[in-house]
């Protein structure tokens, strides 16, 4: 998959984002892993119930999106460490100012 692909993945994204992020998340990252699979990474500052639910709410909001049916997997993670100690993979969708 090109730039194009994965730029419109990107805002996809973004569009399932609105009004969903709260001050709990920190990253979120978008990574093309094959032909329409698609992995999204959040990372939480705790893990919270509720933050998880608006995480499956996005999810299901980025299929819809979706102009073909694509691979979703979704990772969630819970940590404090800087961005750049986790080394995370992906595009960057959003990033908390920290």
């Amino acid at each position: 998959m090109g730039l194009y692909e994965e730029n419109s993945q990107v805002l996809n994204l973004i569009q399932a984002l609105v009004g969903a992020i709260s001050p709990n998340f920190r990253l979120i990252t978008l990574e093309l892993t094959g032909p329409r699979e698609v992995c999204l990474r959040f990372v939480l500052e705790r893990d919270d119930r509720d933050d998880r639910e608006e995480i499956d709410d996005i999810t299901f909001e980025f299929e819809a999106l979706q102009d073909t049916l694509v691979d979703v997997r979704v990772d969630v993670m819970s940590d404090t460490r800087s961005f750049h100690e986790m080394d995370i993979p992906g595009r960057i969708v959003y990033g908390r100012k920290e």
